[in-house]
Order: C-alpha cells, then structure tokens, then sequence
C-alpha cells in the first residue's frame, strides 16, 4: 500500500512520483521509497493509497464523487441535512459513513474541513481528469475559485457578477437574466458541433428581480455543486432539477431558521 506522506496542499498528490518512460510499454509512475509501479497517478491514488481492490478500471464515476465531495468541504462547511439530501440522495447512513471514512484516511478533519492530504488530493483529481470525463462533464470551477468566487466581502451585486463572469469560460453555469417581462435564473450550458453556441437547458422564473438575486446568490455559494446539477439537468431537462433544488434549498433554509436563535443570542 503506498506510504502516507506528510505533503504539501498547494502540491498536487503523487507530485513526488517519477515517471519512468517504457521500452516499447507504457510509461510507468514510479514511487522510488516503496518500488510500487503504476499506469496512473490515480492508479496510484486509488488502489496504492486508499487500498482499493484492483479491477479491470479505475471507477471514474467514483472519483469523480470524491472529487465533488472534496470541493464542497473546500469551499463551504456543509450541513449534514442538505449535504445528505443533495449529494446522498437523502441516505443518511451512506452520508454519515462516507463522511466517516474520509476522516479515517486524513483527507477531512471535522468542521475544520480539508486536511493537508485532502486539498492535494483535490488537486490531483482536478488535473488529471481523463478526456472522456471531461468532454461529457460539465466544466468546473478551479481549487483557487471554489476557495474565493463569490465569497468575498464585495456588496451582493459584485460578488454575483463575478461569479456569472466566471461561469463563461467553464462552459456552463447558472446566470441571470430577463425572459420577456420576467426575471429568470437559467443554466446555460455550451453546445457540440461546428458552432458549439450555448444552449439553455433549465429555467425558472421569479416575481421579481430581488427575489431572482436571492435565489441567485444561494446558488453561488453552492457554486461547487453546479457541475453535478448540470448534469441532472441535461439528463432530465426541467423537472427534476427543479424539485431536487427545492428540496436542498428547503432543507438550507430550515438548518438555517434553527440556527436563528443561536445567532441572536451571540
């Protein structure tokens, strides 16, 4: 199994391996302290580090999981309530164990959120995305944008704005904007073909444009679940993404109403 080492979080994890060119083979990743070879850094990650069983494949659908579940505790602390029923399909048991496991192997530590080990980790899994993944994903934020964008002391209208700037060189993205009479919130998502033009693929509608920034704003500070609620948009179209956002915003709301008191009282 490959050594725990102390590492640095600014550093990608594996950046200590050595890549070793084949005689007519693939090159290999080379831990020089343990002689463990592998095809891949995530090889190296998934089966040397976490000590997965060897398969025919890596599972990118799992790490991709990681992947998220690594971002949202880099960008924000949250509730086990919302984080359940968003990311867990509301499966309270397989949340508190995943949870659980992550700070058994040192990638979170508690409401204090990534550990060392656990920003390089994310790192790593964000510069080595295999194509594939990243041709039918949606398009992410980087590590130094989930740690700032859209979180900073600017007034609300700022901070909006340069999360929709932003947005535009991802690909895809939530945005403001007016359908008609009405204030809208619509994902934008950038197309294939010749002219990839971007293609809107969820809306919602509001009463009026304060409500629209509200809304807007608690999708901002989410900002790291974008990718995943793309997604949900582009196999469903409208209405389960609609639900599933209210069901996760119903669920902030009340962690945030219980929270009210607390917060008066400090």
């Amino acid at each position: 199994m490959t050594r725990r080492l102390p590492v640095d979080p600014e550093l990608p994890w594996g950046c200590w391996l050595r890549i070793e060119p084949g005689d007519g083979t693939p090159a290999e990743f080379v831990d020089d302290a343990t002689g463990e070879r592998w095809g891949t850094i995530r090889e190296a990650f998934w089966y040397g580090r976490l000590g997965m069983p060897r398969g025919a494949y890596i599972p990118q659908d799992k790490l991709e999981f990681l992947h998220g579940v690594l971002a949202q505790w880099a960008r924000r602390r949250p509730e086990s309530a919302e984080r359940t029923t968003d990311m867990f399909t509301g499966c309270g048991q397989f949340s508190g164990w995943y949870m659980a496991w992550l700070t058994r192997e040192g990638l979170i530590a508690g409401r204090d959120g990534l550990t060392a080990e656990g920003w390089a980790v994310l790192h790593m899994l964000m510069g080595t995305r295999p194509q594939d993944v990243r041709k039918d994903r949606p398009g992410r934020a980087t590590v130094a944008q989930l740690v700032e964008l859209g979180l900073g002391p600017e007034e609300r209208e700022a901070r909006l704005a340069r999360v929709e700037q932003a947005a535009l060189k991802w690909g895809v993205g939530f945005r403001r904007t007016k359908i008609g009479a009405w204030p809208h919130v619509i994902l934008v998502k950038r197309g294939e073909g010749e002219v990839p033009v971007l293609e809107t693929s969820w809306s919602l509608r509001f009463e009026n444009e304060e409500q629209r920034d509200a809304f807007y704003e608690w999708l901002c500070v989410r900002l790291d679940r974008w990718p995943a609620w793309a997604e949900m948009a582009g196999r469903s179209r409208q209405p389960d993404l609609t639900q599933h956002l209210l069901m996760v915003l119903a669920i902030s709301a009340t962690n945030m109403d219980r929270d009210l008191p607390a917060i008066a009282a400090s």
